[in-house]
């Protein structure tokens, strides 16, 4: 019988691939079978992950997704080499909390250019038939946050970066319908990485204590994103568009 799930054979482009969420996401792609275009900002953390993947047909890039005109050149020469793309992980994201009397156009605008701009700049190169694998289409995620549906304090900029993800993303999965390619995003809660390793630290045990209270499940692990995307990118989601998936262990049902 064949397996709903595999990746094998599929040439993903995963950003934000470097450490944390994107990381573990393009280490089970490779697992799943895929073939995954890393793309991050540092050089020296993406060829860390390079070096984590199963074998296949990988590439690294290493591009500013603040600089949009720079995104198309390194995505293009990615695909001539290697050959068209079944799917795209935007996971790549930039967060901070900024109380509301504090926020600038500045932060505004920081956030809005990883967290969005640039995830639909990759989605209209991908999209563009000489890039396409018109036979099979193909399937785009975007890894959004449960902050887009839920307030909280100093999150207005970067709740607002991630809600414009899932408005965005239902509008272009009509518009690419016609193309075969299925558009969804995943709102994770809290999940364990470096990052919020480092936030953990930093706040007291009683807010540590209540944070946890909050997560019937527990935090999450990047793994538990990756393998929802798996999921989105493989043909057992086939039935599946302009969806938001809610991971978050139980933290909006209390």
């Amino acid at each position: 019988m064949t397996n709903q799930f595999s990746l094998y054979g599929k040439n993903l482009v995963v950003t934000g691939a470097s450490s944390g969420i994107g990381r573990c996401i393009a280490v089970e792609c490779s697992r799943a079978g895929a073939n995954v275009f890393l793309l991050a900002r540092d050089q020296n953390r993406l060829e860390e992950t390079f070096n984590m993947l199963l074998p296949g047909n990988h590439t690294i890039a290493a591009v500013d997704l603040n600089e949009v005109t720079e995104i198309e050149s390194v995505v293009s020469a990615m695909i001539l080499d290697r050959g068209p793309v079944h799917g795209m992980v935007h996971a790549a994201g930039t967060e901070m909390t900024v109380p509301f009397s504090m926020l600038k156009p500045k932060h505004f605008h920081s956030l809005f250019a990883v967290n969005v701009i640039a995830g639909f700049e990759i989605a209209r190169i991908l999209s563009q038939k000489k890039y396409l694998d018109l036979q099979t289409g193909g399937s785009y995620i975007y890894i959004s946050s449960i902050r887009a549906l839920h307030g909280q304090e100093g999150a207005v900029a970067y709740a607002a970066s991630k809600g414009a993800l899932l408005s965005g993303m239902r509008s272009l999965a009509l518009e690419l319908i016609h193309k075969n390619i299925r558009v969804n995003a995943i709102s994770p809660s809290i999940v364990k990485t470096p990052m919020t390793d480092n936030l953990f630290n930093s706040i007291p045990d009683a807010t540590m204590e209540a944070l946890r209270k909050q997560h019937p499940l527990g935090f999450g692990e990047p793994v538990d994103v990756a393998l929802c995307c798996i999921y989105l990118l493989s043909g057992a989601s086939r039935w599946m568009t302009g969806n938001n998936l809610i991971l978050d262990g139980g933290y909006s049902i209390r």
